[in-house]
């Protein structure tokens, strides 16, 4: 599958970009190189155009072209790598397998809403790719950093709605960036909720016990940042609170970590980072209070 795995990352833009980009650079060093062993040698220099043309003709122009073929190969190629991974999810896996995991269930568990950009759809792609290298084979720790992220969007959609409401009539596009990363946080969270569902072949629990329908409750809740973003009149928002036991403080820790990645430009490892610590580090977070 490792070769495989390799090809199929191919379906992405940005890695086919780099890999771009890296093609380039490895011919002008093979061309340098060579260069530098025919002097080396006292062969003459006035074959530069020779090897020019050999680096250029039989390496990196058949090698872009195979780059480029990726581009309609490598989209289905993942797709299949993905239906056979979900079949089996495992808890210890690399950081490759890990991206298809998450891409497939992006794919299969979200349906984004029409406000939504590319970029909110990468946003939560990266960020729970993430949480689960970070998590690793604890299900307890993925469970939980799940459950803290479903208590922050709980706690987000009801601000928004409530400023919604005072804040009708108003210029709606105000509204959008925080919608967006709103839009962000849900998406990433079904996928964790999803993929710990996968692993631990068991309904996603937090508090004194199951949920009845934490994939219910984001839909209800992507569903709704379209009213939010889009409609001058927004209507309520009747999904009841969750009661998630998250403490307010640690609430705001999410939210801000997570605004700070959504608005730092790609590629933002630090601030992905820094919202991961501040999900599954536990000298970042304050003691949770007990449940009864």
């Amino acid at each position: 599958m490792g070769l495989r795995l390799l090809i199929s990352r191919l379906a992405s833009a940005d890695v086919r970009r780099s890999a771009a980009r890296a093609l380039a650079l490895l011919t002008v060093a093979g061309f340098i190189l060579t260069m530098i062993v025919l002097a080396a040698s006292g062969r003459a220099l006035n074959l530069w155009l020779f090897v020019l043309l050999v680096w250029a003709l039989f390496i990196y122009i058949p090698l872009r072209i195979l780059l480029e073929a990726a581009q309609t190969l490598a989209p289905a190629l993942r797709q299949r790598l993905g239906a056979e991974g979900h079949r089996g999810a495992r808890r210890r896996a690399t950081r490759p397998e890990i991206e298809l995991t998450v891409d497939t269930l992006l794919e299969l568990e979200v349906v984004m809403p029409r406000i939504a950009t590319p970029r909110e759809a990468g946003k939560a792609r990266d960020g729970a790719s993430a949480v689960l290298v970070r998590a690793g084979a604890d299900d307890g720790a993925l469970r939980s950093a799940a459950g803290d992220c479903l208590a922050a969007v709980d706690r987000w959609v009801s601000a928004l709605a409530r400023w919604a409401e005072r804040e009708t009539g108003q210029n709606i596009q105000a509204r959008w960036s925080e919608v967006r990363a709103l839009v962000g946080l849900a998406a990433m969270t079904k996928v964790l909720i999803a993929a710990y569902e996968d692993r631990a072949a068991a309904a996603f629990t937090q508090g004194n016990g199951p949920l009845s329908d934490p994939a219910g409750f984001l839909d209800a809740c992507l569903d709704y940042c379209d009213d939010l973003a889009l409609d001058v009149e927004v209507r309520r928002w009747d999904e009841p609170a969750l009661g998630l036991p998250l403490p307010e403080v640690q609430a705001e820790q999410i939210h801000a970590a997570w605004r700070t990645y959504t608005e730092t430009g790609a590629p933002a490892l630090e601030a992905r980072m820094g919202f991961v610590d501040t999900l599954l580090s536990p000298s970042s977070r304050p003691a949770r209070p007990s449940v009864s």
